[in-house]
């Protein structure tokens, strides 16, 4: 199989209402070896290693934590949406089925398939081929443009959103389809700063997945495909919330197939490290009900079969995170190194959800699946 470096970029994201930029605007870029240049965010770039620009973070406010969190708050969390109409057997309804698999066993809620998001989705990724660009910015006068931000073009699209982030991953090298939407999700899931994304509170989804076969620029530009996800929330529906005593994670109970080690992300989780040469091992991700303060005091990660301990690093939360992207009802556990393929493994995690104290224990089991690959 092509090896490709994967190249995962976070950036913030525009959010209108209270709900609050934790759930960042987040990028995966996936270029081949040979491209050094690689980057993301809003700018715009064409062919020689498309140069891009960092997008401007936008602050917006988040809910002040409180010490303790009413067990009796109730959970908004979405157990069953409509049947989704992207075509049978198409990379969008493979991507649409696995991520809401992940979100609901997980108890993030599921997602609904929203046409303005298609749309968004559908022509910022076709924005991006045609222009031979990396990020989230389009440029105004350009064939194709639909709106500069993903805010500014799912509003074009008739989506009126409270918040609205997008995620995208891109590989150069390749204009082939096959798989990309079942391994763009994992790709995005496997890295920290992504996984807020991914597992966040939105409600509605709209995915596009785009090669540069599919609008005749291979022979032009060189072959890539886009992968494109919108999601948002509106004001009147509001965010997907846990109930205030529930401790969610992901990985959590009964997920398999997981990628086994993290090989890029920008920015990185640990700023200076290659992590082509020296990877991470598959973050775990620990929430409560926004506005609720997490603390984790204890946890661990072994081999289910031989109690082999791995070694993690020290427990990113919002006090603590070089990059400022957590939020105080978040925290993130990552191995220090990568993680086994096809092997199961036990997590214990002890905390604070406000006052009440919580403990859980789950297994989860790593697939063959790597950022390296396709």
């Amino acid at each position: 199989m092509q090896k490709n470096l994967e190249k995962i970029v976070t950036r913030g994201s525009r959010h209108r209402g209270l709900f609050s930029s934790y759930w960042s605007l987040v990028t995966a870029t996936m270029c081949a070896i040979a491209v050094t240049a690689c980057g993301g965010g809003g700018g715009g770039g064409g062919a020689g290693g498309m140069p891009v620009l960092p997008l401007p973070v936008t602050p917006v406010a988040t809910p002040t934590p409180t010490p303790d969190t009413p067990s009796s708050t109730p959970s908004t969390i979405v157990a069953s949406v409509p049947a989704a109409t992207y075509s049978a057997g198409s990379e969008e309804d493979a991507a649409f089925k696995l991520l809401n698999a992940e979100r609901a066993r997980c108890g993030f809620g599921k997602l609904a398939q929203n046409g303005g998001l298609d749309a968004a989705a559908k022509g910022h990724a076709d924005w991006l081929i045609n222009n031979n660009y990396v990020g989230h910015n389009q440029v105004a006068g350009t064939p194709g443009f639909t709106g500069v931000t993903p805010a500014d073009r799912a509003a074009a699209a008739g989506y009126k959103a409270a918040s609205v982030t997008e995620e995208q991953t891109l590989m150069s090298g390749s204009a082939s389809l096959a798989g990309r939407g079942v391994f763009s999700v994992r790709s995005l899931l496997s890295a920290p700063y992504h996984l807020l994304g991914m597992a966040g509170g939105y409600r509605d989804v709209g995915i596009s997945i785009r090669g540069s076969d599919d609008l005749g620029t291979t022979a032009t530009q060189g072959a890539r495909t886009v992968e494109q996800f919108e999601l948002g929330f509106t004001e009147i529906a509001g965010a997907q919330e846990p109930s205030g005593d529930q401790v969610l994670t992901y990985p959590c109970a009964g997920t398999s197939g997981t990628f086994f080690e993290l090989v890029n992300e920008t920015p990185s989780p640990v700023p200076g490290r290659d992590l082509m040469a020296s990877p991470l091992g598959h973050p775990i991700l620990v929430a409560v009900r926004s506005g609720s303060a997490l603390a984790v005091t204890s946890a661990s990660l072994v081999t289910a079969s031989g109690n082999t301990p791995v070694t993690l690093r020290a427990t990113v939360t919002k006090a603590n995170d070089v990059n400022a992207r957590l939020a105080g009802h978040q925290a993130l556990l990552i191995p220090d190194a990568a993680l086994t393929p096809n092997t199961e493994y036990t997590v214990k995690i002890t905390g604070k959800n406000g006052a009440q104290e919580f403990s859980k224990t789950f297994n989860f089991t790593t697939g063959e699946g790597t950022g390296r690959t396709r």
